[in-house]
């Protein structure tokens, strides 16, 4: 059995960090005592941040806020005579909650350097609040008169407080695995790849960003409470934008998405920097392109690196960062979707199961579809063709809920659906692919097409459990993966597939949803000749289940398979009739221009 160094070594630390408080006790140094306290109480912190930056994306510069509240509330307590430990807790805990429900709804409406501003001014925004209360010292910061005391046991003793948070660190460890392989934890690593995805699935994507964040924000409290008994003193510059940096460096050096990594990346910095302030007071232009150095040895930061070494002298297989089972499993045959599929015999031609009427999308002055309607019947596929520019994949989007028209209504299933938002439309039997292909990367195909079947299974705050080793959500992806054609590939990172295997892939995740109508954006786009003849045998085979809307350019597989055709031309239907119609139809023929678009039309199924 070979050794795997990427749990060997965090194990070894871990192993390191719990005889601290002996060797201290051997060597006569209670200093080391104070120094890995710190060590230990950061890496908390860094885990918690490292939950939102590395495996949701959200990069906040403000989280040492947190850190902060979880410090105040002990001292401040503490100033008023209240040393109960359980009071300091729920204090903490409920103090950094509410604060990061509030913040957290108002700065997750944005993304990328807005997120980070505003992370940053709410940090700030305490930081001089903390400021300007001068009874509890304001600038100068505040002494903790009393330490944390549960019951006989108080952190005041500098052993208690090392292996209490050495154990709570150990918890946050595990737990925070655990997590992040759940049904919760899905969500968020599945919205920080792609969360347009995730919300055409049907997960309201902001409300498990906010729990994420929430829950990030208890445990630097948490951080922040220990710091304050560890230090007997609190300053408004635990709360500075300077000591957000400085955490965000612990989890980029030791490497995001890992947990671990925190933990490495924590006691590497706080080491180093109290070597080099032994060594020299300019201890700081060292320190600066250390970290540099060793961020441009692996991107992936001190995890990552023992992930490079451990591939380059093992012969064994990768470990995941996420610990998912990424094994192959033998592929099962495909079952039938129960619920909604529409068995070609239910077709009722006097009922539209999707109605568009008069719909129109502008632009400025450009209109993207132009009092544009249309309408599906149960059963029927529906491809809507039109040269480049006709406003083709603007209709899908306003179909799916993507985009909102400036006028018109869309009615599905007998409701009018106009402004239901898309993830509430996913649930209500609407499912659609991109006419780029839009996947989970990092996932593997099964990753992939659980988490969509996931999305339809009512909420997913599992916060335990691991999802792959839910029968209810793999047996599912399974037989899917197997119907599309990809029951051999299913343990394969999505971004390792084929072109041709992502838009299988894609197809799987949309039929997931149980659909009763499947936007289909060109899913023949980019493929080759095979890869396209594949494709029209799979959608033909699929036609007896599923009402479709078809876009594509592929006009062999539009007339092979569409039972009508609408013709698109600068948001206008021009046509709308059975295949032989619209070869024929001349307003069709003018609107194609160019001889080889037409004879493509015209000798297509001939």
């Amino acid at each position: 059995m070979k050794l795997n160094l990427r749990v060997a070594v965090p194990l070894l630390l871990l192993a390191a960090l719990a005889l601290v408080p002996v060797y201290a006790q051997l060597a006569q140094q209670p200093f080391y005592l104070i120094l890995f306290g710190r060590i230990v109480i950061f890496a908390i912190a860094a885990v918690s941040l490292d939950l939102i930056i590395g495996y949701g994306g959200m990069v906040s510069f403000g989280h040492a806020l947190f850190l902060g509240l979880g410090a105040y509330a002990v001292a401040i307590l503490s100033y008023h005579g209240i040393d109960n430990g359980f009071a300091h807790l729920a204090v903490t805990l409920l103090l950094c909650a509410a604060v990061g429900a509030i913040t957290g709804v108002l700065s997750l409406r944005t993304t990328g350097i807005a997120f980070i501003m505003i992370t940053l001014a709410f940090a700030q925004m305490f930081y001089f609040l903390a400021v300007s209360l001068r009874q509890y010292g304001g600038d100068d910061g505040l002494p903790v008169n009393a330490g944390s005391r549960f019951g006989g046991v108080t952190l005041d003793n500098p052993a208690v407080l090392y292996y209490t948070a050495f154990v709570l660190l150990c918890l946050c460890l595990w737990a925070g695995r655990r997590l992040v392989q759940a049904r919760f934890g899905m969500v968020v690593r599945g919205a920080r790849q792609n969360n347009r995805r995730m919300r055409a699935l049907g997960f309201p994507t902001l409300r498990y960003k906010l729990a994420a964040y929430v829950v990030s924000a208890m445990v630097c409290g948490v951080a922040g409470m220990l710091y304050a008994n560890l230090t007997h003193f609190v300053s408004p510059a635990y709360m500075a934008w300077t000591s957000s940096g400085e955490m965000i460096v612990m989890v980029v050096l030791g490497g995001l998405g890992s947990f671990f990594g925190p933990l490495l990346g924590t006691t590497a910095m706080l080491l180093a920097e109290e070597g080099l302030k032994a060594l020299t007071e300019h201890w700081m232009i060292i320190f600066g392109p250390l970290i540099l150095v060793s961020v441009l040895l692996s991107r992936r930061g001190l995890y990552g690196l023992i992930g490079d070494i451990q591939t380059r002298f093992s012969q064994g297989e990768r470990v995941q960062e996420g610990g998912d089972d990424l094994r192959a499993a033998p592929s099962r045959p495909a079952a039938p979707q129960s619920g909604r599929s529409f068995a070609g015999a239910a077709r009722r031609e006097n009922m539209s199961l999707l109605r568009a009427d008069r719909l129109v999308k502008r632009y400025g002055g450009l209109v993207a579809t132009d009092h544009f309607s249309f309408d599906v019947a149960p059963g029927e596929l529906h491809a809507i063709i039109g040269p480049n520019g006709a406003g083709k994949s603007t209709l899908i989007g306003q179909l799916a809920g993507e985009l909102h028209p400036d006028e018109g209504a869309i009615h599905f299933d007998g409701r009018n659906i106009t402004a239901l938002p898309i993830e509430r439309r996913a649930h209500a039997g609407l499912a659609r692919s991109y006419q780029i292909t839009s996947i989970f990367p990092e996932f593997t195909a099964l990753q992939n097409v659980l988490v969509a079947v996931q999305a339809m299974q009512g909420h997913s705050f599992g916060f335990w459990r691991p999802a792959l080793r839910e029968a209810g959500l793999v047996d599912p992806a399974r037989e899917l993966l197997a119907r599309v054609g990809l029951g051999m590939r299913m343990s394969v990172p999505a971004a390792a597939l084929a072109h041709g295997e992502h838009r299988q892939l894609e197809l799987a995740m949309a039929l997931a949803g149980r659909p009763k109508l499947l936007l289909l954006d060109e899913p023949m786009a980019g493929m080759s000749q095979a890869e396209s003849e594949q494709m029209t045998r799979l959608l033909a085979e699929l036609k007896s289940d599923y009402a479709m809307v078809l876009v594509e350019h592929d006009m062999d597989a539009v007339f092979a398979l569409a039972d009508r055709i609408t013709v698109l031309v600068y948001g206008r239907a021009i046509a709308c009739g059975n295949a032989d119609a619209i070869r024929n139809d001349a307003a069709v023929r003018e609107a194609y221009l160019g001889d080889e678009t037409r004879n493509e039309m015209m000798g297509a199924t001939a």
